[in-house]
């Protein structure tokens, strides 16, 4: 036991030193490394969630669900018409997989998306250009685009969705309006878990802060599982994704 002990140790060591790290996948506990992990056991292995993708840009979340849970339903907003186009073609073959054209908010309508020179920075709000912002000068405004926005609220009622197991966000700032949204089915612990990016440096003009998303969804009645995938500068985090789930 000591010697199998002292060869873990001296692995992490080594894998410590490029940025890696040594963890004993266990299916039913949530380890706090792995996002998509530890929320299949918080849904104790639960073979065909319901998730909702709100921003699902090019579907590598939507890839990653499938992997984690080949018989989830899926349903995927993309307000971006390219990126939804690419989806319905990518995900053509796949039954339980329903792409929107359309994005979710605070209360439904139309809305303009500003369209940028990545279009995983798409946004519903202007890039912030202040000295302290990261990213303004890496990307450039190519147009803007109407899009229809339901809230999460409406679009379950109409579609008789009694339950969502797993709600993802990424919206480029906008996420706040997306759980403003969602309060109807949040409050009626109607929303298994919630993971969604945080931005810690400002990236979007009026992006909410992490105490405000941490602030609504534990007066919700959630929990932060875990903070994943950090993206770093200078030693700080800029911004990373979190997980909540219902206490």
């Amino acid at each position: 036991m000591r010697i199998k002990n002292t060869l873990a140790l001296g692995v992490q060591v080594v894998l410590s030193s490029v940025g890696l790290r040594l963890s004993r996948s266990t299916p039913t506990r949530v380890r706090g490394f792995d996002p998509i992990l530890d929320i299949a056991a918080i849904l104790k292995q639960q073979e065909t969630p319901t998730i909702v993708d709100v921003g699902a840009n090019r579907g590598e979340m939507v890839s990653l669900f499938l992997r984690a849970f080949p018989k989830a339903r899926i349903i995927a907003f993309e307000p971006y018409w390219p990126c939804y186009e690419m989806l319905k073609s990518k995900f053509a073959s796949a039954p339980t997989v329903t792409i929107e054209h359309a994005a979710l908010g605070s209360s439904p309508g139309r809305q303009r998306l500003n369209v940028f020179s990545g279009d995983n920075m798409n946004s519903f709000l202007e890039l912030a250009t202040g000295p302290d912002s990261t990213i303004h000068e890496k990307f450039v405004s190519t147009g803007v685009e109407e899009t229809v926005v339901h809230t999460l609220d409406s679009f379950c009622d109409r579609h008789q969705i009694s339950a969502v197991d797993i709600l993802k966000i990424d919206t480029q700032g906008f996420d706040l309006h997306v759980l403003q949204g969602a309060a109807g089915m949040l409050s009626q612990r109607r929303v298994g878990v919630v993971i969604l990016e945080i931005n810690f440096v400002p990236m979007y003009v009026g992006q909410p802060n992490f105490i405000e998303i941490h602030g609504l969804l534990c007066a919700l009645g959630y929990r932060l599982v875990g903070l994943y995938n950090e993206a770093r500068s200078n030693g700080y985090i800029e911004w990373c994704d979190a997980c909540y789930t219902l206490a």
